[in-house]
């Protein structure tokens, strides 16, 4: 097996791995909020991450006090635990697609370098960010979220920001292929991340066209007539 189907074959199960991850979570996120979310998003979990006041985050979380509030901070709790893997798994996705991308077209190595220091740090703001969820999760009040909303909105917007800069390197790539269409998808996707540090509905928009994203790649390295990188 040579190193390019070696590539391919990885960035295969890596993308089945991301997809598992991915339905993982749509079943335990809760679908509602315990009471409200703000305005333009639809998505508990966006919502509670792009929260920018202790109140935002306990219309989403509900009273510990009560039933409603406990179970739907049990549903978080567990969604963020199975988060852990899901920022390997984007993070193993992005790295192997710019790797075998470069390496078939023998690009610079800069381009794959990028994309590992951006994969650092969007998965260092991920893991941080999902720990001040926890934290946020064992308060009692809402005045004790106060101690950490501010670690919340700061690692959350660096990354989505680094989430749609990681996807640049593999732009380029893809351009220099003539693949107009993944290209674009990648290229928006970035432009809805820097706008998500001032748009709290950004993300979850960014969200679809990476989940178009990833799924195309995933049918293109199915054994098909028209697959890529054969």
């Amino acid at each position: 097996m040579n190193f390019n189907v070696r590539l391919r074959t990885g960035l295969l199960v890596a993308v089945t791995f991301f997809f598992v991850i991915t339905i993982a979570l749509i079943f335990i996120q809760p679908t509602k909020p315990a009471h409200a979310l703000q305005r333009g998003i639809s998505s508990p979990i966006i919502g509670l991450e792009m929260a920018l006041s202790p109140y935002e985050v306990w219309s989403i979380l509900g009273d510990p006090q009560t039933t409603l509030g406990q179970s739907t901070r049990a549903a978080f709790t567990l969604g963020t635990y199975v988060d852990f893997g899901y920022i390997l798994a984007y993070s193993l996705c992005y790295l192997l697609l710019t790797w075998l991308m470069a390496y078939r077209q023998s690009a610079h190595w800069g381009l794959l370098l990028a994309t590992a220091v951006l994969v650092v740090i969007t998965a260092t703001a991920d893991v941080i960010e999902n720990l001040a969820l926890l934290r946020i999760f064992d308060t009692g009040t809402v005045t004790l979220v106060d101690l950490h909303i501010d670690q919340l909105i700061v690692f959350t917007r660096i990354k989505w920001l680094a989430l749609g800069l990681m996807g640049l390197p593999a732009v380029i790539l893809f351009r220099k292929e003539q693949r107009r269409g993944p290209a674009f998808l990648l290229t928006t996707a970035f432009a809805l991340g820097a706008l998500g540090i001032v748009k709290p509905y950004a993300p979850e928009i960014m969200s679809l066209f990476l989940a178009f994203f990833w799924v195309f790649i995933f049918i293109k390295l199915l054994p098909l007539k028209n697959r890529w990188w054969a």
